[in-house]
């Protein structure tokens, strides 16, 4: 049964396969396991600590990697801003950023 087409998704397994093709969800159930492993295994109880550092911190660069490159994809498919329009969105962002700053210190005083 082909899960691509929505309308023959069940209402579990077809979200559940959406998930699981997920390379960010497919890296932290791999560390996830790798973790297990290292922390069941009695020979590896010398080096227990640094294996699942090692396992977490390559697995959240990973997954940090995997959404710099959707964001970048992204942000290709989306047609260039003008520089008119670029100037817009830095001075309101700017603006945004003054309002906020001014909130915070009028609620702290």
């Amino acid at each position: 049964m082909q899960y691509d087409n929505k309308s023959q998704r069940t209402p579990i397994i077809g979200p559940l396969l959406l998930v699981l093709k997920s390379r960010r969800v497919l890296v932290a159930m791999v560390s996830l396991i790798v973790g297990f492993v290292v922390s069941v295994v009695p020979s590896l109880e010398p080096v227990q600590t640094e294996l699942v550092v090692l396992v977490v911190t390559l697995a959240l660069a990973l997954i940090g990697g995997y959404s710099m490159e959707d964001a970048a994809r992204a942000a290709r498919s989306q047609p260039p801003l003008k520089p008119d329009d670029v100037q817009a969105a830095i001075e309101q962002a700017v603006t945004a950023a003054i309002v906020e700053l001014r909130e915070r210190t009028d609620q702290a005083e």
